[in-house]
């Protein structure tokens, strides 16, 4: 017999923000420099997680400047080589954790580092 709980009130809520999803690339040159493209027109939508005082201090401790952790329904294809745009800022994952919460519902936690000075890549650029 499953233990399955029927519950409303533990389905996850995702409805604290939005974001962008932007895959960095790379040209081919001698001198390459990374650009991002948009993948998806549609918006992720997420839960803000808080970030715990390991994570704080390990930020300071490193000089790394993490920003964010949110939550997510579970998308394996995020990885560090992806890039958020929250509200007019944006952020590269630093980490990316995949995990089934305990009503049997697939999560990811993501943890966000300061992207500063994207160059967008458009559509219409000739790197395919």
């Amino acid at each position: 017999m499953s233990n399955f709980k029927l519950s409303i009130t533990s389905i996850p809520v995702y409805n604290d923000g939005s974001f962008k999803l932007f895959k960095i690339d790379q040209a081919d040159e001698a001198f390459p420099f990374e650009r991002i493209k948009q993948l998806y027109p549609d918006d992720f939508f997420y839960e803000e997680l808080s970030l715990t005082d390991d994570i704080a201090f390990e930020n300071d401790k490193r000089d790394r400047k993490i920003k964010y952790k949110i939550r997510i329904a579970q998308d394996k294809s995020i990885t560090s080589e992806n890039v958020l745009k929250i509200d007019d800022e944006y952020y590269q994952v630093f980490n990316i954790y995949h995990f089934k919460n305990k009503e049997g519902y697939l999560q990811s936690d993501i943890t966000l580092q300061e992207y500063p000075s994207p160059k967008i890549m458009e559509d219409n650029d000739d790197k395919k």
